[in-house]
């Protein structure tokens, strides 16, 4: 069976992640998923907008997944997202390329889970945070898959992040597999 998964991986420093490159790896060990490290391909962050689109119009499942930095994406994902998703090939008038495909969101935050509502340290709910990047699917016309999400990354052991790893192949194999 042909890979029906795209993971677009965006981690600026993937040497120093105690929970994201794992996760990287074991998800794309599976048979049906492809990763594209945005950070490896385009280190000087000139993305290669035809090569990218053309990697989105072969996979029905997208997925992003990052670290959350600042209460966004980072730097390179959205440059990805700002160039890559253009009128005529996303949206508007023209191809809508990503129309009825699956998109979801995986994402690993540094803080946990307390941290993340009104009275919590970061002031509203992780999903506030995630909402731009899941209405750009929706504005693209994907369907919205249930995020994976692993809060509080440095404070978990190995041997969590090894039952991580098996929950989020778990996870995509019931989206993608």
């Amino acid at each position: 069976m042909p890979s029906s998964t795209l993971i677009v991986y965006a981690h600026p420093s993937p040497h120093k992640s105690r929970v994201n490159r794992h996760l990287f790896q074991a998800a794309t060990s599976l048979d049906f998923v492809t990763g594209r490290d945005l950070y490896e391909c385009y280190p000087h962050f000139y993305v290669d907008i035809a090569v990218e689109q053309q990697l989105l119009r072969q996979y029905e499942v997208i997925v992003f997944q990052f670290p959350l930095y600042w209460y966004s994406a980072p730097a390179l994902l959205k440059e990805w997202v700002d160039t890559v998703l253009t009128r005529g090939f996303s949206y508007g008038e023209g191809e809508r390329a990503l129309k009825n495909k699956s998109f979801m969101l995986a994402v690993t935050t540094g803080g946990g889970v307390e941290a993340y509502n009104e009275e919590g340290l970061h002031g509203a709910a992780l999903t506030s945070y995630l909402a731009p990047l899941e209405q750009t699917a929706r504005f693209c016309d994907m369907k919205i898959e249930k995020p994976f999400i692993v809060q509080g990354a440095g404070d978990l052991t190995r041997k969590e992040v090894n039952a991580i790893e098996k929950q989020y192949q778990k996870h995509l194999s019931e989206i993608g597999g």
